[in-house]
């Protein structure tokens, strides 16, 4: 798979759409401005690439990653950095705006299965899966996903920090209290 380099004119056009969106939704998690959300914590500098296109799938587990085709036809999987954050699972069919990178990846069959079947693939079709495939892929520090009606993106279940109680010391743990036969007359 080829991708052709985004002309500098064009990228520096979706660069400042980039930091317009990103200064006015803030930066970090999720928020929405004119129309547009936003996931991840893009940082859009003269250097950033954007990346352009419609959303054709989406990870139906978590929404962790997503294939876009770009406006030029070609249709590139978007990872996100270190696994920070997700993408609502219903935004199949939405023009994204993404900041990041482009790398160069070796897929073995495994992780080539492991994707069909985060997209719903079959067992016939995931056993049909053979092979490791070199390909570009797009590492985004953030995205922006055009539309209202988009679900709340998965998020891990919160580690919580706080103890409701002091851990038992020798002084309060409790021993076993032998039961009494006695009877003690009032």
């Amino acid at each position: 798979m080829t991708h052709r380099a985004i002309p500098r004119s064009s990228n520096l056009l979706l660069i400042g759409l980039l930091a317009a969106l990103s200064w006015a939704g803030g930066c970090g998690s999720t928020s929405s401005v004119k129309g547009w959300n936003e996931y991840g914590n893009a940082q859009p500098t003269a250097d950033s690439v954007a990346l352009t296109g419609r959303i054709e799938d989406v990870c139906m587990v978590k929404g962790c990653w997503m294939k876009v085709r770009e406006n030029d036809g070609e249709e590139i999987l978007v990872r996100f950095r270190d696994y920070d954050f997700f993408v609502p699972m219903n935004a199949r069919g939405r023009i994204v705006v993404a900041e990041g990178e482009r790398q160069v990846r070796t897929f073995d069959q495994s992780q080539r299965r492991h994707l069909a079947s985060d997209a719903g693939a079959s067992e016939a079709e995931l056993e049909a899966i053979t092979g490791s495939t070199t390909e570009t892929v797009f590492i985004a520090n953030g995205t922006w996903i055009q539309g209202g009606g988009l679900d709340a993106p998965y998020a891990p279940p919160v580690v919580e920090e706080c103890v409701l109680d002091d851990p038992p010391t020798p002084e309060t743990e409790m021993t076993e209290i032998e039961p009494s036969t006695e009877v003690k007359a009032r």
